[in-house]
């Protein structure tokens, strides 16, 4: 009996233990089965979300005529979309799209290390701001720039960074870098001439071509081009928080005179170009630009330009915008088409699909009125407002500076943009505003209007302190 239970016992042992086997053997499998799954999930995710070249070699290989703009928009927007891909994988390997960059967009090679980009390390410097200004300064306005720098710093108490961009010191020579510099210590000088060594050809003596190669090489992510000459009536340090457009798109543009009715050249041209980009007009050009329905000739200007340079496609957009200005395609194109660079930069955003906001007045004037002939209000000083800025600088006449500085007593804002009542139709193919914008000697702009109003105070008293200011300066510049 004692036997039989030992035998039984010995039984019982065996079938447990291989039952107890199994049970380890099954969940070894599930443990190792689920490591594995997850393993194979992590490996094909990463695999799916790998940065891959979106341009076929077909695209590659294809010559890009610098008339193709649209086809050039297209590109630019692939480049985008890429850019982002690198900004949410910063492990992943650069070398492709910085080479596809080059490939396009040719002057920027040797710059990887220099220029802001917000899918590679940013630069090593550091500033109190992520918002900077910088303007364009040549020997024969850096008295010009003085009255900024002093208007920024002591008229309006703005610390906010400033830096001068040049093509060599033949554009900008040492002394006149001297002078600004003990004007603002703080001051940080840019040539450009060094900052792209491949663009020699594009930026000597290259004048408004310069602006935009000078933004895109501005340190900070948040960056506002600003001419020598603008004159700024409030502070403009907080205008990426306070602008509701900027905040939104990354761009803030400002449009210049709605002066006179457009041709149908420029509108047929640009029409054609966004067809070929594959791409429907904005909502801004089909439902807000008066330069799109033909009833003004110019739709931006130039003189305050401000980009969110931290979004990729607004740098794209801004890289665009400088091709537009290298050398052969400004002489080719460009400039035959447009005045100069002022539309090149909301161009760019057009045709890479990059939405883009317009301060909605068109700008207007301030001077002085006088009566003519019993013919409304008379506006001389050359002076383009909006209500940040005054582009044009503080003097009556910028190239004969002995006549002093402006008067300015009276304004009148420009047109809305989607105010189109008070434009009329002057014939079948073209429009023209009610305003009479006429032009005297030394390119004096001038303005026969109604609702021309009185300079509030406190802004007439900031234009007083921006005088004394500049006239400072002047003294200072002729020691």
């Amino acid at each position: 009996m004692r036997t039989l239970l030992s035998h039984r016992s010995y039984s019982w042992l065996r079938v447990s233990s291989a039952v107890a086997t199994l049970a380890v053997v099954l969940l070894l499998y599930i443990v190792l089965d689920a490591q594995a799954r997850r393993s194979w999930w992590a490996v094909s995710s990463s695999f799916r979300a790998r940065p891959t070249n979106p341009f076929t070699a077909a695209d590659l290989d294809q010559h890009l005529d610098i008339t193709e703009w649209g086809e050039m928009g297209r590109r630019v927007k692939k480049l985008s979309q890429w850019a982002q891909i690198l900004i949410k994988h910063p492990s992943a390997d650069h070398t492709a799209f910085q080479d596809t960059l080059v490939l396009h967009f040719p002057f920027l090679a040797g710059t990887e290390a220099s220029i802001y980009t917000p899918w590679s390390s940013p630069i090593n410097r550091s500033f109190p701001s992520h918002t900077g200004i910088i303007t364009c300064v040549g020997s024969n306005n850096f008295r010009m720039a003085g009255h900024l720098i002093a208007s920024l710093r002591l008229v309006h108490n703005s610390q906010i960074p400033i830096e001068i961009a040049y093509a060599g010191d033949e554009d900008l020579d040492p002394d006149s870098r001297a002078f600004l510099q003990s004007l603002d210590p703080e001051l940080s000088f840019i040539d450009l001439l060094d900052l792209y060594p491949a663009a020699g050809h594009d930026l000597v003596r290259s004048g408004w071509a310069m602006k935009p190669f000078a933004l895109l090489a501005s340190s900070h992510p948040q960056a506002i081009l600003v001419d020598a000459d603008a004159v700024f009536l409030t502070n403009p340090e907080s205008i990426f928080e306070e602008n509701a457009g900027l905040a939104r798109t990354g761009t803030l543009f400002f449009h210049d005179r709605a002066a006179r009715g457009g041709d149908g050249h420029r509108r047929l041209w640009l029409s054609k170009q966004i067809r070929a980009a594959g791409i429907p007009p904005s909502r801004h050009l089909t439902r807000r630009s008066l330069f799109y329905s033909g009833a003004a000739y110019y739709e931006a200007d130039s003189g305050v330009v401000a980009l969110d340079k931290s979004r990729p496609s607004v740098l794209l957009g801004l890289m665009f915008a400088c091709w537009m200005n290298t050398k052969n395609v400004r002489d080719e194109v460009t400039y035959r088409v447009f005045h100069g660079d002022k539309e090149t930069f909301w161009v760019a955003a057009e045709l890479s699909s990059v939405e883009y906001f317009f301060q909605p007045w068109y700008a207007g004037t301030m001077g002085t009125i006088t009566t003519a002939e019993g013919e409304g209000q008379d506006q001389p000083p050359d002076l383009a407002v909006d209500k940040v800025e005054i582009n044009g600088g503080i003097y009556e006449d910028k190239s004969k500076v002995d006549k002093g500085f402006a008067q300015m007593t009276h304004y009148w804002v420009g047109e809305i943009e989607a105010e189109t009542a008070n434009i009329r139709l002057t014939g079948l193919t073209s429009t023209q505003p009610q305003h009479q914008w006429y032009w005297r000697p030394g390119s004096v702009s001038c303005l026969r209007e109604t609702g021309v109003k009185v300079i509030p105070d406190d802004i007439q008293r900031t234009i007083e302190r921006i005088e004394k200011e500049a006239g400072r300066v002047d003294e200072l510049a002729m020691q």
